[in-house]
């Protein structure tokens, strides 16, 4: 199933993210879809109504999802409640144009902002949500496929509207919340729904399982994230005024080509990139962003956008796929999974703003352009430095109870027009084939017979586990967050204590 997922055609349905995407992206952090009362405030205006029209929108999705996060257990997640799926889009998409239209009269544009800022943010944090459950309940392999191709789909349509103008961008801008509530329900058939419930059953039953379980399993990502966000956010607006036009589109262009090679990465055989190779990818990009600002002053603030936007394209899936992978681990259910990881990102937006709000006044000297580049700079390599070294952050998927920490628990064939059908069980029952599963990938079980078969190290059992699935000693290296040298010496031994020679001896072994 697995290569058949891979190499196939992906429906557009699967791709539905993409729509919602590229929507914050044309509404939020960009200027393609026209507008002047979103995003990037005026610096003549005072601060309590600059924040008033930045944080607004951020306030009503971060409260919408910590309220999803606190009543989820009570009432079910938003995908169990089959009006949600259609009223989010239509809620989000019907008060786009009151976040984009820009009245003479002061007071009338303030109430109809502050009536599209709660409406898109309760809507849009629903379609978070339940998009984020969708990546929960299929496969990993097919999550790290549709992420990447639909941040690249999401940097074209914004490339598209800002192509635009008028009220043809807003009009445009406003039907990708119905786009993407029409994916979502083409795809949340009921064995989806199926599994999702069941993953959200098991992971009540845990012996873990409790009322703070979810934010207790999160260590120091949840800062992280929302450091990380901050700064991409702060980046963002040390250009004076909205980019549009040429600029905006230059940049757009290279994000999409940035995504571009980050999706055939992610979908090349037994070299898979890992999420901790993306993050480290892009901490360099922003840190040249950042550069640019101390070298050439505000002249280089348009370098910082660039790596802002195509940062932000970069961590959304990132944040996408950690958080589905941790809820397979079983740390949390999938709608709160996911309410918990957008809630940080949109956190740390907020976070940024703020912070750039508030220091907006010393910035009009390059001092104080290059004092704040510093400090982010200094914030973004301590957090990095903080989380590299904890297993539960979103450099990597969360530890599992099996040696098999790469599969999620439960899986669908998401290929077919018909309903999927769930692979296995989110519980503890037995596959019911002894080595492999119906589509030939090794079970969990096998996997952990033989390596107590082979007398493997709970380490080399990870190491085991990976190359067993394809994987390479890079994925390895980065997965596991080890050397190279360190991954390749213990595959070696791995050889020598099953009687292999080669991966594909050793896959062969495990598949027999």
């Amino acid at each position: 199933m697995f290569d058949h997922e891979i190499k196939g055609f992906v429906p557009l349905r699967q791709l539905g993210w993409a729509f919602l995407l590229a929507w914050v992206f044309c509404v939020f952090y960009t200027n393609a879809a026209g507008g002047a009362e979103t995003g990037i405030v005026e610096s003549e205006r005072p601060f309590g109504l600059a924040l008033y029209y930045a944080a607004l929108p951020l306030a009503a999705s971060v409260a919408t999802l910590g309220a999803i996060v606190i009543a989820e257990p009570h009432v079910g997640a938003p995908t169990t409640h089959r009006q949600l799926i259609v009223i989010a889009p239509v809620l989000t998409a019907i008060s786009t144009p009151l976040m984009l239209i820009a009245p003479v009269d002061p007071t009338l544009a303030a109430v109809l902002f502050a009536a599209g800022s709660v409406a898109t943010g309760v809507g849009s944090a629903l379609m978070w949500v339940m998009w984020g459950e969708y990546y929960a309940v299929i496969s990993r392999d097919r999550a790290e496929l549709l992420a990447p191709a639909s941040a690249v789909s999401a940097a074209l349509l914004v490339l598209l509207v800002s192509a635009m103008g008028g009220w043809v961008s807003i009009a445009v801008t406003a039907t990708f919340p119905l786009l993407s509530g029409l994916c979502f329900k083409l795809v949340w058939t009921p064995s989806a729904a199926h599994a999702e419930a069941r993953l959200a059953r098991a992971n009540r039953a845990a012996p873990h399982a409790s009322a703070h379980q979810p934010l207790a399993g999160l260590g120091r990502t949840g800062l992280g994230i929302m450091a990380v966000f901050a700064i991409v956010s702060i980046a963002g607006m040390m250009y004076e005024g909205r980019l549009d036009g040429t600029p905006l589109q230059v940049i757009l262009i290279f994000s999409a080509l940035m995504m571009a090679l980050v999706a055939v990465m992610a979908v090349s055989g037994p070299r898979r990139i890992s999420m901790f190779f993306l993050y480290r990818w892009m901490c360099p990009t922003l840190v040249v962003g950042l550069a640019a600002l101390i070298l050439f002053g505000e002249s280089g603030g348009i370098i910082a956008v660039a790596a802002s936007l195509g940062g932000r394209f970069t961590f959304c899936l990132i944040a996408q796929i950690y958080f589905a992978n941790y809820a397979c681990a079983g740390r949390a259910t999938p709608a709160q999974a996911s309410s918990l990881g957008w809630l940080f990102v949109h956190a740390g937006d907020l976070l940024g703003v703020a912070t750039w709000l508030a220091l907006q006044p010393t910035m009009v000297t390059s001092e104080g352009l290059t004092w704040l580049s510093v400090g982010a700079i200094v914030t973004l390599v301590t957090i990095t430095m903080l989380v590299m070294g904890e297993h539960s952050t979103f450099l990597r998927a969360p530890e599992q109870s099996s040696p098999a920490a790469d599969s999620p628990s439960v899986a669908f064939e998401a290929t077919n027009d018909e309903d999927p059908v769930p692979e296995a069980p989110t519980t503890n029952a037995k596959p019911e084939t002894p080595s492999s599963q119906a589509d030939g990938r090794p079970t969990e079980d096998h996997i952990a017979e033989l390596a107590r078969t082979g007398a493997l190290t709970p380490r080399e059992t990870e190491v085991f586990a990976l190359l067993a699935q394809g994987r390479s000693i890079p994925y390895i290296r980065d997965e596991l967050i080890i050397s190279r040298e360190t991954a390749a010496t213990h595959a070696k031994h791995i050889y020598a204590k099953l009687g292999v020679h080669s991966r594909q001896e050793l896959i062969d072994l495990v598949r027999s």
